[in-house]
């Protein structure tokens, strides 16, 4: 019997502390969207644009998903893609994985040069090193 109101007891406690840190996510009377949630920084253009720095270079830069930009016309042109830390883009190359060879780290950017010239990527990388640190 004591079993039994031992495993009873455990089960309310961990019952209980399973809904801490719950959230209630309240829409606002105006818009209607969620109030809790925070919103996902774009590293290509949040805090040092470097899309618009880019384009006042006069490259032609395409936005292919949430985290990579064509500068130019692949394969040729140089191809940039933001990992979430400098620390991520950094383990991809120690790692040794594939797709990551041959690409320079900027921050959390790996700059593939693909078929660029010195001229080119010279500005690219001034313009994806804005607002690295060290």
């Amino acid at each position: 019997m004591p079993l039994a109101k031992l495993t009873i007891a455990l089960g309310l406690v961990a019952l209980a502390l399973s809904a801490c840190g719950s959230i209630e996510v309240k829409p606002t009377s105006s818009t209607g969207a969620p109030v809790s949630r925070g919103k996902v920084d774009d590293p290509r253009t949040t805090q040092n644009n470097h899309v618009t720095c880019l384009r006042q270079q006069h490259f032609r830069v395409a936005e292919i998903g949430p985290n990579k930009l064509q500068i130019g016309t692949w394969p040729a042109g140089p191809t940039v893609l933001f990992t979430p830390t400098a620390g991520a883009a950094q383990a991809y190359q120690i790692q040794g994985v594939r797709w990551a060879q041959g690409a320079e780290v900027i921050g959390s950017a790996l700059l593939f040069p693909n078929q660029a010239t010195d001229s080119e990527l010279g500005k690219v990388e001034t313009c994806i090193a804005e607002g690295v640190l060290g």
